[in-house]
């Protein structure tokens, strides 16, 4: 499936580059989420940090594991 850049100019979509679609077909646009703000970008590396500094409840990943098998 063909990714096709385009503009957002307030009513329409307009294609940054020529196309190949026939004239009525409908096509699904999907808009990427925002980026985040700054405090949420601030929050983001509070938790990454606070992540980082948080021993793991199973030493290796096989240990966990073998206690997700264990479980229904």
């Amino acid at each position: 499936m063909p990714v096709i850049r385009a503009e957002f100019d307030g009513r329409v979509f307009v294609p940054c580059d020529p196309v190949n679609v026939p004239v009525g077909t409908k096509v699904e646009v999907f808009v990427p989420p925002p980026p985040p703000t700054p405090e949420q970008q601030e929050r983001l590396a509070e938790l990454q940090k606070e992540l980082d500094a948080t021993e793991p409840h199973w030493p290796t990943v096989d240990e966990a594991m073998r206690y997700m098998r264990k479980r229904p």
